[in-house]
């Protein structure tokens, strides 16, 4: 830890004396040095966790490592935002100059050194992940009665309170985490009854919770009154937590009855059906018409900028358009184009050994391969998992080729725009888009649509 130390206050007075000597230092500038630790394959970016990252639209910052996974970031920031760093949650403000160490294994292992250290220090040991549970993963349920777990709830909210008013920061920035603090006292509860269901107190079903949850209704209903302002829309723990505040089996029962959305969250929600399905489908004819009529409609001038964005963007995706290329690795270390594949038809698979809705399609994507393997048509799977020795030891116990076994960081997909997965790629063989949305490998439409681009009649 001494020598840890040493390190980070040297980089400290680097950036400070960079920052004095190049003149007058932009107030809207952030620095960051630091380094990542435990990162393996996973993204190496500063995620935003504004409104507009809801939707694709975030100012991310991309992280660029040494050898060492030692990093410098400066970027333009015009008003204190949240991001997110692996699973750690930062707070920066104009003007910041931090180091800091960050383990994705372990957030609360991060340190801080810097403008408003204490502050990051203490969103290191917020609940994880998105809004929390002081349960955590039902470890510290002990019973199956609720009122244990409203006191526990309580008693921790406490102590994470008196940590935060401890903390030198804006009325902001107070004011924002006292409302975390009561969604995460909130979630303890709320999180009960899935919990109890992995002790075998009772069968989990949603009429269950709301009768387990009524023991804690007066709770419930004290901690969240108050809670709809639009303010707390800055925060991404309030906007993950929209749909539970206004669930009807709890209304049913007497909890959050006063609870309401207010216009802006209204369309907020609308706004998000609407970018769900862009990204399930991408910028089709029907997608066009949903966008149409939202502009037409009486919606923040906000959300009407953001919907022209997201179709600006997926415009790039629409058959025809020249595909993106991208760099694969195979299993043995080999890099490859996608460019590479030009000359026949390609058919990408995009998956994870996680992901339990492509390991159900990856024995048709091989049926696939074999019943096409005499056609001009190459069939490529790229997985996007992080952890690559459990990619490996799928391969291995699969008996999967490792040299036609590929894997790229989900980054590196992003001109994809693949938000989920399974994701299906077809391009032609002058390497152009046919659909970047294409069916699973299970779908008699994609044979067809194949056999189509091959010339194959019935």
């Amino acid at each position: 830890m001494k020598d840890f130390k040493l390190v980070s206050t040297f980089f400290l007075l680097l950036l400070l004396l960079i920052s004095c000597s190049s003149g007058t230092k932009d107030v809207r500038e952030v620095r960051l040095t630091g380094k990542l630790v435990n990162w393996g394959n996973a993204s190496k970016i500063l995620n935003s966790q504004s409104l507009e990252s809801d939707f694709g639209l975030g100012n991310d910052v991309l992280i660029q490592t040494n050898e060492a996974e030692e990093f410098e970031l400066i970027f333009e920031l015009k008003e204190p935002a949240y991001y997110s760093l692996g699973r750690n949650k930062l707070y920066l403000s104009p003007g910041d100059v931090l180091y800091m160490e960050v383990d994705y294994k372990d957030p609360e292992a991060a340190v801080f050194t810097g403008t408003h250290q204490e502050l990051q220090q203490y969103l290191s040991g917020v609940a994880f992940p998105k809004s929390g549970s002081y349960l955590e993963g039902g470890r510290n349920l002990k019973s199956a009665d609720i009122t244990e777990t409203v006191d526990l709830a309580a008693a921790v909210t406490q102590q994470r309170r008196e940590k935060l008013q401890a903390i030198n920061s804006s009325p902001e920035f107070q004011e924002l985490e006292e409302m975390r603090l009561k969604l995460d006292q909130l979630n303890t509860i709320l999180s009960m009854p899935v919990y109890g269901s992995f002790k075998d107190y009772w069968d989990y079903t949603e009429s269950k919770k709301a009768e387990v949850l009524s023991g804690a209704k007066d709770a419930l209903n004290e901690v969240s009154e108050g809670l709809m302002k639009d303010v707390y829309m800055k925060h991404p723990n309030f906007r993950d937590m929209l749909h539970e505040l206004v669930d009807a089996n709890l209304k049913a029962v007497g909890i959050f009855t006063n609870l309401r959305f207010t216009p802006f969250m209204a369309e907020y929600d609308e706004m998000g059906a609407f970018v769900t399905q862009l990204e399930l489908n991408g910028l089709t004819a029907e997608m066009q018409n949903m966008a149409d009529e939202f502009m037409a409609a009486n919606h923040a001038t906000e959300y009407k900028e953001m919907v022209r964005a997201k179709l600006k963007e997926y415009e790039s995706l629409l058959e025809g358009k020249p595909a993106f290329d991208v760099i694969f690795k195979n299993a043995l270390g080999e890099e490859k184009p996608l460019s590479e594949f030009a000359g026949q038809l390609t058919y990408v698979d995009l998956w994870a050994t996680w992901c339990g809705p492509c390991i159900a399609e990856l024995p048709a994507f091989e049926q696939l391969k074999e019943d096409y393997k005499d056609k001009p048509v190459n069939f490529v799977p790229v997985s996007i998992d992080t952890d690559l020795e459990a990619w490996q030891k799928y391969l291995e116990k699969n008996n999967l080729p490792k040299d036609h076994e590929y894997v790229i960081n989900r980054l590196d997909l992003s001109d994809y725009k693949v938000i989920t997965i399974p994701r299906y790629l077809l391009l032609d063989k002058d390497f152009k888009i046919i659909t970047v949305f294409a069916t699973v490998p299970s779908d008699p439409e994609t044979r067809r649509l194949i056999d189509e681009q091959l010339g194959i009649s019935e």
